[in-house]
């Protein structure tokens, strides 16, 4: 039989550190790729099992494969055709998780069925020779499919229909006889490439229905695939759901003959049958997709295996069996989503057989069980996390991955000890070992489950070859690294970094003695940074001792100097012997010798090492740089500036400070310290030996000077690193120990005796532990000598130019040139100030464009003792306090070390002002009688009436006053001025301001007016003094539209019992005539003729007089006869009375002055003057 398998689901598969791995990993590896072995192989060799890499104690790769139905494909030439690769590929490859989960193979015309065992037709003399067999699983993943389609392409209306029909119906006889008794099912799928369906015309129909007698199919066994590029993945789909519904049948009649062998088997000889029935009807049950019927079935087998009666004969194959079926059930439960239930189940499994150890010369074995159990178990915990099953910090699969690299360590353990003395074996009965019939026998006893050895001494040699077979054959190391691994990753993933360092020293271990210790040493360098960091002296001392024999195996000299220096130091607490023993080496390699070895370094790995050794420093070996940064070394470094700030004309001084924790004298050849200052890339050297010589438990200081350059002001300098040369001068390898930054921070971080609280700190009188160092240090400007005298106000005034009068005077004792001027509001001021605060200079008064700061005003030089002034102006928007930051700069000649060099100076003072407003505008629209009025009429006349009040701590002047009225406002008269003109005022007191003026007549009646704007203009009082303006907003008014215009002539004061004339003059400006009542009411205080009540008719565009005498009765202010003016109701357009605009704009009130006896020349000049008032 030759075909090709395609799997839906990727199958489990274990994580890999080296390319050896066991076989269980490779196989399940090497079946996610879809592609299988080539169809010229006769054989279903992807299901064979190899000898190589057999692991007898993990499950055969066909268990972990995940079971799905298997369907055949005859009659796909891939090859030639391009339209059945097409459909191969739609089935085959890329299959999404949503699809119906199913097994295609490829299958050639001359494929064959397995044979089939003749049945049984009794089971009274039957005894089992094994519980499950090795076969059975990969006959139904691989051998025997549940469903066999045949693809033919054939259209309905094809024109030789008879003869491809025929053909048909031979190709589907052959195919049945191919299948034998097998219950495999036949399906037929016919390839059109049009879209009809027997369904749609009953010609197709009767073909279909011939088509099925001929071929003996049922008619649900008759498909129709058209092909098409657009839509053939969605037939594709339709058409495998339909073909799984065919297959899964095949399942549950394969399962229906299991069940029917139930009634022959007995309890006393049929056992292990119970178990075996169980195991497949839950695995049939699986290939149908039916878990919770698997689960069932799987639980029933896990009972009966444990009814077994189990010896040190038969436990291997109890446990093998064992672990299969609990394998089962742990992944069908977690598909399931039941993750608790897996849990129990896995713990319930370890318990029963953890105390099942078996035979104790093959102690190992059950350790080594017990690993795969745990590993197996966490790949599938792992896998259902992958599918999205949510784990925590206290259960994820990294403990069974860390339990199962302890017990890889144990089964290694354990075999060395039981197999000490093992011989070679003479003859070899592991041969066949993975090709056993059942699973988990013996090879020297195959099919035999007994409770006894069959043959007491070829058992005792079988044994004696399995143990040769575990010490000699088997590398532990390789099961164990990728357990760590695997383990590391997931305590890394769920944040559990302590247990991932203690495992990641146990992985080191594990390297080391596989005598890989470059990557041990790798493993503890990263390892040994987090105890550091966390002061856990003690593991540091045993990762030392671990990283020192790492670095002494792959001579790798730069991590020797650096352990070696820490394990010397009082960190650790190690015996002065050993410390002693570790300087020695140090000096050895300092004279160019091969160190001393490590403590229990075996002779195999000396020999290497010492060769290694030997051809590192016989060469010419080049200086070497050890990061000191992150260890806690006997010598402990310490790098600050004396000041956290320098002028650019003082010498900064650098202090640098070592420690000797070390029960010895150590030399140093030369100390150098780095500064971060572009302009002085030299470092600071200090190559006398004398002064670097640290005798045990005391402090050296050395001092280190430097001039900054004037390109280093206003940058911060900091220590870049620290390096000495170790050992005297004349060393034949030279070391150099590197600190980078101050020197070695983790002194204060790391040191035990350096307690975190300051109480303490106090108490430890050590300077060098407490005392922070100065890491960086300012490069500030030359002080300047510069005098700089600033006068202001401090209490400014809203919207005015507030003088700031600077006035500088050269002390330096040199011509102070390119003085450069920013002046300015203060940076940390709030970004609403900038937008309300003006600044600049006397010249820029007049600009538009100002901002809240001025910057590069220049001013030239000054000479010795010379002075020159200067103003600037700040105007503040808004009330508030205000900050200016004055910067001045220029530059000096001065020496500098020697050489005369143009320094920069800087003056910097900070101002303070709080601004307040001046003074209250309030504006009123008033009448000419100075009534208050919101509502004009077109052409009235009515004022406006400003008043100003001082609010101001000084006095100010206003020295004049506008209107900027809007377009349809004009003003009263052409001579009119303010009468605010030159007036001062102190705070409290106001002024008042009138302005007479109209709204035009075209504008729109009912509708609101802005007026316009005042503009007031304004200064301080003094002399110097810049005056600014200031609009201030005028006030709206509704304006009214009346049809009636009305004026009053009458003189402004008459005289008791002289005739006084009056006339009102009325106008129609509508567009109606005007029909009005007009009538007068009597006053006491006069006698008038003319009529009293009359009606008139006015046309529009005209207008009546009504005049009358009145003669005054009484003297004084007297009120004037009412008038009164109503309008016609049939009259259209016109308001029924006009009483509430005669009220507002007639004059109520005269002057009525008392009889004299001699006439007054002058009263009669005033009776040419006339009042006159508008209605509009």
């Amino acid at each position: 039989m030759k075909y090709t398998i395609y799997s839906l689901q990727n199958i489990l598969t274990y994580k890999k550190i080296k390319s050896t791995r066991d076989q269980t990993k490779a196989q399940d590896a090497g079946r996610e790729n879809p592609c299988s072995p080539p169809p010229c192989q006769p054989d279903f060799s992807l299901c064979g099992k190899m000898e190589d890499d057999f692991d007898p104690y993990s499950l055969p790769p066909e268990v972990t494969t995940q079971p799905h139905a298997l369907i055949g494909m005859l009659g796909l030439d891939t090859s030639n055709k391009a339209t059945h690769k097409a459909v191969w590929e739609a089935f085959a490859l890329n299959r999404r998780t949503d699809r119906t989960p199913l097994h295609f193979c490829h299958l050639n015309n001359d494929f064959q069925m397995p044979p089939m065992k003749q049945k049984r037709q009794s089971y009274e003399w039957y005894i089992p020779k094994g519980i499950l067999k090795s076969n059975w699983i990969p006959k139904y993943l691989y051998h025997v499919p549940a469903l066999v389609v045949l693809f033919y392409d054939l259209d309905w209306n094809d024109s030789s229909w008879t003869e491809k029909k025929n053909e048909v119906a031979g190709q589907v006889q052959s195919l049945k006889t191919v299948l034998g008794g097998r219950n495999s099912r036949v399906a037929l799928v016919l390839i059109q490439s049009g879209i009809s369906v027997p369904g749609e015309d009953t010609g197709a129909a009767e073909k279909a229905a011939t088509l099925c007698t001929a071929c003996d199919l049922p008619a649900k066994h008759l498909f129709v695939l058209p092909h098409s590029d657009v839509h053939l993945l969605g037939y594709t789909v339709r058409l495998e759901n339909a073909l799984s519904e065919i297959a899964w049948n095949f399942y549950q009649g394969e399962a229906k003959g299991v069940r029917a062998h139930r009634d022959f088997l007995n309890k006393t000889n049929h056992t292990l049958l119970f178990v075996r029935h169980q195991f497949k009807l839950g695995f049939l049950n699986e290939m149908r997709n039916d878990a919770q019927a698997a689960i069932k079935h799987y639980a029933q087998c896990y009972h009966h295996l444990l009814e077994l009666r189990s010896t040190d004969t038969n436990l291997h194959e109890i446990r093998i069996v064992a672990a299969i079926v609990n394998y089962k059930i742990c992944r069908l439960d977690f598909t399931l989503n039941l993750p608790r239930d897996a849990i129990a189940q896995f713990r319930r499994h370890i318990d029963l057989f953890r105390q099942r150890t078996g035979p104790k010369e093959l102690i190992f074995e059950h350790y080594a069980w017990l690993s795969r159990q745990y590993q197996i178990f966490g790949d599938v915990f792992e896998e259902a996390v992958r599918t999205g099953l949510p784990a925590v910090q206290t259960q994820h699969p990294g403990f069974y991955y860390q339990q199962a690299a302890q017990y890889a360590v144990l089964r290694r353990k354990t075999a060395l000890q039981v197999c000490k003395e093992v011989a070679a074996p003479v003859s070899d009965l592991l041969e066949g070992w993975s090709k056993l019939e059942f699973y988990g026998q013996r090879p020297w006893r195959p099919g035999k489950h007994s409770l006894e050895p069959p043959e007491q001494q070829r058992e005792m040699e079988g044994i004696k070859e399995v143990q040769y077979h575990e010490v000699k054959e088997v590398n532990h190391s390789d099961f164990i690294i990728p357990l760590f691994s695997s383990a590391i990753s997931q305590f890394k993933k769920y944040r559990c970094p302590r247990i991932k360092r203690h495992l990641m020293v146990q992985m080191a271990e594990e390297y080391h003695q596989a005598n890989d210790s470059s990557k041990a040493l790798t493993l503890l360098n990263h390892v040994m940074w987090d105890y550091r960091s966390e002061k856990w002296w003690s593991l540091l001392q045993s990762a030392s001792v671990l990283g020192l024999k790492c670095a002494f195996n792959t001579a790798a000299i730069t991590e020797y100097f650096g352990l070696a220096l820490e394990y010397m130091g009082k960190r650790l607490s190690t015996t002065d012997e050993e410390k002693k023993r570790v300087h020695n080496n140090l000096l050895r390699l300092l004279n160019g010798v091969t160190p001393e070895p490590e403590p229990g370094t075996s002779s195999e790995i000396l020999t290497a090492a010492t060769e290694a050794w030997s051809t590192l420093l016989g060469a010419q070996v080049s200086p070497i740089t050890v990061d000191m940064t992150a260890l806690v070394p006997c010598l402990e470094v310490r790098a600050s500036f004396q000041k956290s700030q320098y002028h650019v004309d003082q010498e900064v001084s650098v202090s640098v400070k070592i420690r000797n924790t070390y029960s010895c004298t150590v030399f140093l050849s030369s100390l150098s310290v780095g500064v971060s200052s572009m302009s002085h890339l030299d470092r600071l050297v200090e190559a006398n030996p004398d002064k670097l010589v640290l005798p045990p438990g005391q402090v050296i200081e050395v001092s280190l000077h430097f001039v900054p350059h004037v390109e280093d002001v206003g940058k911060k300098l900091k220590v870049v690193d620290v390096r000495t040369q170790l050992g005297a001068p004349g060393s034949t390898v030279v070391v150099w120990l590197h600190w980078s930054g101050s020197g070695n921070e983790g002194v204060t971080m790391h040191a035990a005796s350096a307690p975190a609280f300051p109480e303490f700190s106090v108490l430890c009188r050590d300077e060098f532990d407490t005392a922070p160092p100065l890491v960086e240090t300012e490069i500030l400007p030359r002080q300047p000598l510069l005098t700089v005298e600033v006068s202001y106000d401090t209490t400014a005034l809203v919207w005015e130019w507030l003088p700031v009068k600077i006035h500088l005077t050269n002390t330096e004792a040199s011509m102070v040139s390119d003085i450069t001027i920013n002046f300015g509001l203060h940076s940390s001021s709030h970004s609403n100030l900038e937008h309300a605060t003006q600044v600049c200079s006397a010249s820029g008064l007049q600009s538009d464009k100002l901002g809240s700061q001025v910057t590069g005003f220049t001013c030239g030089n000054l000479g010795i003792g010379e002075a020159t002034f200067l103003v600037f102006y700040v105007k503040s928007l808004t009330s508030s306090e205000r900050a200016y930051t004055l910067k001045i700069e220029y530059s000096v000649s001065l020496q500098l070390g020697g050489t005369v060099v143009c320094c920069p100076c800087t003056y910097e003072k900070t101002i303070q002002t709080q601004a307040r407003i001046p003074f209250q505008v309030s504006v009123e629209t008033q009448s000419l009688k100075f009534e208050k009025l919101a509502r004009v009429a077109n052409g009235e006349s009515f004022l406006v009436v400003p008043r100003i009040k001082c609010t101001s701590h000084v006095p100010i002047t206003l020295t004049n006053s506008s209107l900027s009225l809007a377009g349809e406002v004009y003003q009263i008269g052409t001579d009119a001025a303010s009468h605010v003109v030159n007036t001062e005022l102190c705070e409290g007191e106001m002024g008042v301001d009138c302005f007479c003026i109209a709204v035009d007549d075209k504008v729109v009646a009912n509708s609101a007016v802005t007026l316009g704007q005042y503009v007031l203009y304004w200064k301080r009082s003094e002399a110097d003094s810049v005056a600014v303006s200031v609009s201030v907003g005028l006030p709206s008014v509704v304006v009214e539209h009346w049809g009636v215009w009305v004026e009053c002539e009458v003189a402004p004061q008459g005289t008791v019992r002289t005739p006084l004339p009056l006339a009102y003059s009325i106008s129609n400006h509508g567009s109606h005539t005007a029909e009005l009542a007009l009538s007068m009411q009597v006053s006491d205080a006069f006698m008038f003729a003319g009529h009293k009540e009359v009606r008139l008719r006015v046309l529009p565009g005209c207008s009546e007089r009504i005049t009358y005498t009145l003669y005054p009765l009484l003297a004084g202010n007297v009120h004037l006869p009412k008038l009164s003016l109503s309008v016609e109701s049939h009259s259209p357009g016109q308001p029924t009375s006009v009483d509430p605009l005669l009220a507002r704009i007639l004059p109520t009130h005269i002057y009525i002055m008392p009889q004299s006896k001699e006439s007054d020349q002058r009263i009669s000049l005033l009776g040419n003057n006339f009042s006159t008032l508008v209605i509009g």
